[in-house]
């Protein structure tokens, strides 16, 4: 299985668009912008990205104060908990193409917002997805993020990334097409006469691999799961960046480290990762990346942040940030703390 999410940080649009519709819903925006750690300055660069925690914190915020899943965006209101009332039914299904059958009567019982189908042929199978009610969501902010997780979550229930032949949006190319490549592994198309996600027949054959247990595991974790890098919970991948995690010195902890601790060796452990779509030295990057933004918004000096992100180098860690923010520390610092 070879991940396709390999930026790790997410678009300023989306934030901006989530926290629009708490705005529309009479919810508290300073609230909002506080619990994402996101400020005016931040919010006003078109260049600026978020940590995925960032975003996914603001949108859970957002559905959860309004107490509608759909943010508003959707001809009937779903409470907060329809997504895990549904997750809750999918586990028990056999094959994918079971759980998507069931996923449309669900739709078609519970909210009258969502047209959910299903069409198969014998090479590619079309999933479409429709709001009843288009005119509510202009901007497409619901619908883009229902096509996300339609192909997220179902690729998390069999465990193997489902490969896209193609994503087709009715909405014209938006201002963030350079975000749909981190978006949807394939190639995307706008101005269709329908939104619908295309993939190979033979994927609906594959069996439902997770439990209950990892169910739970994975609803704690959403809308998180939604915004980062494809990965299961049982995955090395997963286990591998929680040891980094929760590790003090980044900067001197090895593969053979992980590898020891984990009761492999080095070379099982790169194999196993390279069969993942990943390698030791991104996973932690990653975490890295995400403890710099992190002190960097407690009000941690450049040096200081550093040092707890792992480097021992102020100037190679600048080189680092800049890489995946396009922005120096300093830079992202001032706009951060900008009031």
């Amino acid at each position: 299985m070879k991940a396709h999410y390999t930026n790790h940080t997410v678009s300023i649009h989306f934030a901006r668009a989530y926290l629009e519709r708490g705005r529309q819903l009479g919810l508290d925006c300073t609230a909002l912008m506080e619990y994402a750690a996101l400020t005016p300055a931040l919010l006003e660069d078109d260049r600026n990205r978020l940590a995925p925690y960032q975003l996914a914190r603001l949108l859970h915020k957002v559905m959860v104060d309004g107490d509608d899943e759909f943010m508003g965006l959707a001809a009937e209101q779903a409470r907060f908990g329809i997504f895990t009332l549904l997750a809750e039914r999918l586990i028990h299904c056999a094959t994918l193409r079971d759980a998507l059958v069931e996923t449309r009567r669900f739709y078609r019982l519970v909210t009258g917002s969502v047209l959910f189908e299903i069409h198969e042929s014998a090479d590619v199978t079309r999933l479409s997805l429709r709001m009843t009610q288009p005119e509510k969501d202009p901007e497409f902010v619901m619908t883009e993020l229902l096509m996300l997780i339609w192909h997220r979550f179902p690729s998390w229930l069999i465990a193997e990334v489902i490969p896209l032949n193609a994503v087709h949006m009715v909405m014209p190319e938006p201002r963030h097409r350079a975000e749909y490549p981190l978006l949807f592994p394939c190639p995307a198309w706008f101005n269709q006469t329908e939104n619908s996600l295309l993939w190979p027949t033979y994927m609906m054959e594959r069996p439902i691999q997770q439990t209950e247990e990892q169910l739970r595991r994975y609803l704690a974790k959403v809308p998180l799961v939604w915004f980062r890098k494809l990965q299961f919970a049982e995955q090395l991948t997963e286990r591998v960046t929680h040891i980094l995690k929760h590790c003090e010195d980044l900067q001197r902890i090895s593969i053979e480290d992980v590898a020891a601790q984990l009761h492999m060796t080095s070379r099982t452990l790169r194999r196993k990762l390279t069969v993942e779509g990943t390698q030791f030295q991104s996973l932690k990057d990653n975490v890295r990346r995400e403890r710099a933004i992190y002190w960097l918004s407690q009000n941690s000096s450049i040096k200081e942040a550093a040092a707890k992100t792992g480097y021992t180098e102020t100037a190679s860690f600048v080189r680092a940030f800049k890489h995946w923010t396009g922005l120096s520390p300093g830079q992202y610092k001032r706009q951060l703390l900008a009031q």
